[in-house]
């Protein structure tokens, strides 16, 4: 009985590792030919410039930005999103109940001031209690909205929807670097398609160890921090592998919170973002799917290769811990509330593919993997484990992480040959975590998700939380430190 339930267990492992590398085969194969169709369709982002800039009838953009003490690096990323390079655009700072100084710097930075404004809820938050606009001509494309505390990033995004002007809206986050270009990249896909875009994502990486003047990176590099890097590593794995895979054929699974474009129309249709949503970007595009699908519309969904965003990563490990265990109580609550459209051809890709792969790889996986870790423990206790499978399975999933590496290492430098300042250098780094990555990071990321799985079980700690700030350097000398938030009535 023993040896045929150690048997099994080998032959589960094995099978399951071998259906996750396959998965990763052809989603490789798949984002090569995104990428190549991308590089016919897609002009430099200076001619496409050339080509909307001045078109008469050219869509607005909202850049939506929720915020909850910021304080450190709010003035440098505010800068940074009304630097951007698109000539219909406004940007919409969300603080949602900020305890820190974060209001008081916008106000004496921007020059704001409360406004009279007609708020309609086109989709439900917590209350807005003021309006700011800035009294200075050169900000007059930021509008700060202060609003009752929800402590998630969703309840922002919906007061920052029902502040917004535009058709279109991004969300982002204050801790975000723009690329100037990347309204007019994501604007093209929708101009260029004949069925309707609801949502674009795009590109983002690690901004640790990268060097940022006045809201621009101007230098980018890996970070040597471990967990940074690990984590650029993940990112590049998870852009330029896994969405652009799925995209080629409109099953993009995921479009980030970090910088997505959205039709605010279709949003506003399927309800806005969830009340207490920890997965506010997933949630976000299920219900827009499933409104879409269950209407009977035709959609499209983007996933463009280049880099068009920056975003500051966990420094330490307790950032990691929290930022790794609310993305899998963000999990717990995608797969309770969605995995019903699962095997439902109604919803096409994402319901027959992308909701079953990602019940089975993503959600299941650290369960399998604990399970198998602890089953090993038990099978060496009892002499019981077949090292020959135990290798064989171990140097499989080994080699084929290297692999996936190698891989993702040669498209990043196929789609933005030059990105970083020193290519060797920062290429070596990201080789040198992908040995490492199976060894040391990726338990640490398979626990902090099981302890995320518990806190949810026993709805522990869920709400947004905050990720500690390390910053681009100082902000403006000219802040006045004992100021105070003056209402008009």
């Amino acid at each position: 009985m023993f040896e045929t339930i150690s048997e099994f267990f080998g032959y589960v492992v094995f099978f399951y590792s071998s259906l996750l590398i396959i998965s990763y085969m052809i989603l490789i194969v798949r984002s090569y030919k995104a990428q190549a169709d991308a590089r016919l369709d897609t002009p430099d982002p200076t001619a496409i410039k050339y080509l909307l800039k001045d078109a008469p009838y050219l869509p607005g953009v909202s850049i939506i930005a929720p915020a909850y003490n910021e304080e450190k690096t709010i003035i440098t990323n505010v800068n940074s999103l009304l630097a951007i390079d698109y000539p219909k655009f406004e940007v919409i700072v969300v603080n949602d109940g900020s305890t820190d100084n974060m209001m008081n710097l916008l106000i004496d930075t921007f020059e704001l001031e409360e406004v009279p404004f007609i708020y309609h809820e086109y989709v439900e938050c917590q209350p807005v209690k003021t309006i700011f606009k800035s009294k200075n001509p050169e900000y007059s494309k930021l509008t700060v909205v202060d609003k009752v505390r929800a402590g998630y990033k969703a309840d922002g995004n919906n007061a920052g929807i029902n502040v917004a002007t535009y058709d279109y809206y991004i969300s982002t986050d204050v801790d975000c670097v723009i690329e100037p270009f990347a309204l007019y990249r994501m604007m093209w896909p929708v101009i260029l398609h004949s069925r309707k875009v609801i949502g674009v994502s795009a590109t983002m990486l690690i901004s640790n160890g990268c060097k940022v003047e006045d809201g621009r990176l101007v230098e980018a590099n890996v970070s040597k921090n471990p967990f940074a890097m690990f984590q650029q590593l993940e990112y590049l794995r998870s852009f330029l592998i896994g969405k652009l895979g799925w995209s080629c054929d409109n099953m993009l699974p995921n479009i980030s919170g970090g910088f997505g474009f959205y039709d605010k129309q279709v949003v506003i249709q399927a309800g806005g973002y969830g009340k207490g949503s920890l997965a506010e970007d997933m949630d976000m595009l299920m219900k827009v799917i499933r409104y879409m699908s269950e209407t009977n519309q035709g959609y499209r969904l983007i996933q463009i290769p280049q880099a068009l965003c920056w975003t500051e990563g966990p420094g330490s490990l307790s950032s990691l811990y929290r930022q790794r265990t609310r993305w899998a109580k963000g999990l717990c609550q995608i797969m309770r509330d969605h995995l019903k459209i699962a095997f439902r051809p109604k919803y096409k890709g994402i319901g027959m593919l992308v909701m079953p792969y990602m019940f089975l790889f993503e959600f299941c996986a650290p369960i399998i993997e604990i399970s198998g870790f602890l089953f090993t423990i038990w099978l060496l206790l009892t002499d019981g484990i077949n090292w020959q499978t135990f290798w064989l399975i171990y140097v499989l999933i080994y080699l084929a992480a290297q692999l996936i590496t190698i891989t993702v290492c040669l498209f990043d430098y196929t789609v933005a040959s030059a990105r970083w300042k020193n290519e060797s250098k920062n290429y070596g780094h990201l080789l040198i975590a992908g040995l490492l990555e199976p060894i040391f990071y990726h338990p640490l990321i398979t626990l902090f998700s099981i302890i995320g799985y518990i806190q949810f079980i026993f709805n522990i700690n869920m709400g947004w939380g905050q990720m500690k700030r390390q910053g681009f350097g100082k902000e403006k000398k000219n802040i006045r430190k004992k100021s105070t938030i003056v209402r008009t009535k």
